[in-house]
């Protein structure tokens, strides 16, 4: 990872993840009103119903799960993100990071599958997300797994037909994923 990254403070990372997430939600709710319209975007919002909850609990178990795992049998070197994830969330109390977790979720998934899923289909609007996290370039295991669980987002999406599933989903497995960087630091922990 490049030096300049692993030199950057948590305030920074974390006002630049707040701005980027701000203008993709801003993005969002401009190209859901421009694609859907006012009551095609307010269906988006609508609740999941009743078995599709299974769904995004399974979506979640498999992720953090595969995350978890891919950390316990794989090389460090493999999954290092220059401590940016361990940064962004250190010194956080666990509401913080559970807001902070929800606000990426809300943002990335309205902008990915409530406006472009249905312009470019899935598989591309996937290889978009991944994009975005650009930081994981030059980690293939890791540009993996976010293509992988932006495809399985994405499919959440298609089988619920709203936005509320894979947004649940997302800030879940952030979270969840949050909390375990909490674990295996435990010097980091607060509030």
């Amino acid at each position: 990872m490049d030096d300049r990254l692993r030199r950057l403070d948590e305030r920074i990372l974390r006002f630049n993840l707040l701005l980027s997430q701000g203008i993709l939600l801003v993005s969002a709710m401009a190209g859901s009103l421009w694609l859907h319209g006012l009551s095609g975007t307010v269906r988006l919002l609508g609740l999941p119903h009743g078995a599709q909850f299974l769904y995004v609990i399974g979506v979640i178990v498999l992720v953090v799960g595969s995350s978890i795992g891919m950390e316990h049998f794989l090389p460090a070197r493999w999954q290092d993100d220059g401590e940016i994830s361990r940064k962004i969330f250190q010194g956080l109390s666990i509401w913080s990071t559970f807001w902070l977790c929800l606000f990426v979720g809300l943002s990335e998934e309205w902008l990915f599958r409530g406006v472009l899923q249905p312009l470019l289909g899935n598989g591309w609007t996937s290889v978009l997300f991944a994009i975005v996290h650009y930081r994981y370039l030059r980690k293939p295991l890791l540009m993996l797994s976010v293509l992988l669980t932006s495809l399985l987002l994405g499919w959440l999406f298609s089988f619920t037909g709203g936005l509320l599933a894979p947004v649940a989903a997302h800030a879940m497995i952030d979270f969840l994923l949050a909390l375990y960087l909490r674990l295996v630091n435990p010097n980091e922990r607060s509030g």
